[in-house]
């Protein structure tokens, strides 16, 4: 289950310049307020039948956010602490019932035991929209929390073997129930190996072994939905330093989910992917990848998602204050492993293009300008849309 895509890009937009204030001062202070509009919010087919879904004419829609935080980073002895809260209030101009005000954090504790021994002990809270492109209950506002607490630790054995492990929990909630989206909580812990070279690469391989509940669900059930789960991941990952800059990422990871009441429930696959950070020159950059996905997405008919999805995304910093930006992604969504007689045959393409405008002033002021088109298609009647969204972003750093 997603959450909205674009309000994230709209909270972020002017991210970099504030971040590049917050390493300069222990605590840092930030404003912002972006208008936004969706032509087509509840993601409906042109084909809908609006007025009886939502009771409008049009699904269009205009949405201020406002944003207020505060970071902390502080350094003591080999420790570094850092805290970043943030209030956003979303308002909706036609459809007011999906207003609500999020509170997020990220807060984070680097460790360092030895200069050999270190690590970091993060948690964080984000309050999101669930996008209307899976949930299609129009009338209901429908959040979901999402918050996690990790720690891990990397023990340099000598200039290039390093041992990681950790633990982690997280917990997904929604205000509403979603059947593929249900609320779980998950324990997770792993260990593994790393080589860096001196250029800058490493290799490493981490197992990462989980369980988790599903905390609406009780067995048995018509349906077959199990109430926990376990997972096995082996990972294997490389980045190699291309030098000026520049760097490439592979992953190769098999990921293996059981389910104790339901076995049907299954599925087992490799995740797979690469992407390139071209530094092409002082004022221009690309970046590129490819990924090969498997996420669950248990219902009726499927089991799981298998996502194939190419992006491409150059930069040009045609001023020292000023960026353009643009981003195109292309994702083909096939729904499998169905749990009795009848299979899935769902396939979804979608496609997100955007183009972008990042310019800062001044230190402490930074504004943004982006056009956003988002594209699905199906061979299910009824989940095609087309939508286009325009922000405009201003915020204040102190």
């Amino acid at each position: 289950m997603r959450a909205q895509p674009t309000l994230h890009v709209a909270v972020a937009l002017c991210a970099c310049a504030s971040a590049a204030v917050a390493q300069e001062a222990p605590l840092v202070l930030t404003a912002g307020y972006t208008v936004q509009t969706d032509s087509n919010l509840f993601r409906l087919p042109s084909s809908a039948n609006t007025q009886a879904l939502i009771g409008k004419d049009s699904a269009a829609e205009q949405i201020g956010v406002t944003t207020v935080g505060f970071g902390l980073n502080t350094y003591q002895s080999l420790q570094k602490f850092e805290f970043d809260l943030n209030l956003v209030d979303y308002k909706y101009q036609n459809f007011n019932y999906l207003s609500f005000t999020a509170s997020n954090y990220n807060a984070a504790w680097r460790w360092a035991l030895t200069p050999a021994l270190t690590g970091s002990l993060t948690s964080s809270r984000k309050e999101t929209l669930n996008s209307f492109s899976d949930f299609n209950s129009y009338t209901q506002r429908n959040q979901r929390i999402d918050t996690s607490t990790g720690l891990n630790a990397e023990y340099q054995l000598d200039g290039t073997w390093r041992l990681l492990g950790g633990i982690s929990t997280t917990r997904q909630a929604n205000q509403q129930a979603v059947l593929a989206g249900s609320d779980y909580t998950s324990n997770t812990a792993n260990a593994g190996v790393k080589y860096a070279f001196a250029s800058g690469s490493s290799i490493s391989y981490v197992a990462r072994l989980g369980s988790g509940s599903y905390l609406n669900r009780t067995v048995p059930n018509a349906g077959q939905f199990d109430d926990n789960f376990k997972q096995l991941d082996n990972d294997l990952r490389l980045r190699w330093a291309l030098g000026g800059n520049s760097s490439a990422e592979l992953y190769l990871t098999h990921i293996n989910r059981t389910h104790p009441t339901y076995g049907q429930r299954d599925y087992n696959g490799f995740n797979t992917g690469a992407s390139l950070d071209w530094a092409i020159s002082g004022k221009t950059a690309l970046n590129v990848g490819f990924s090969h996905a498997l996420d669950a997405y248990a219902t009726a008919n499927s089991n799981y998602s298998q996502t194939d999805k190419i992006s491409i995304g150059p930069v040009w910093q045609f001023s020292p204050k000023a960026a353009l930006r643009l981003r195109y992604d292309w994702a083909q969504r096939d729904y499998l492993g169905s749990p009795g007689a009848t299979a899935s045959t769902r396939r979804d393409t979608t496609r997100d293009t955007s183009v972008s405008i990042n310019w800062q002033p001044y230190q402490q002021l930074a504004l943004s300008a982006a056009l956003q088109g988002a594209s699905r298609g199906s061979n299910q009647t009824g989940l095609d849309y087309d939508s286009t969204q325009l922000l405009f972003t201003a915020q204040i750093t102190y």
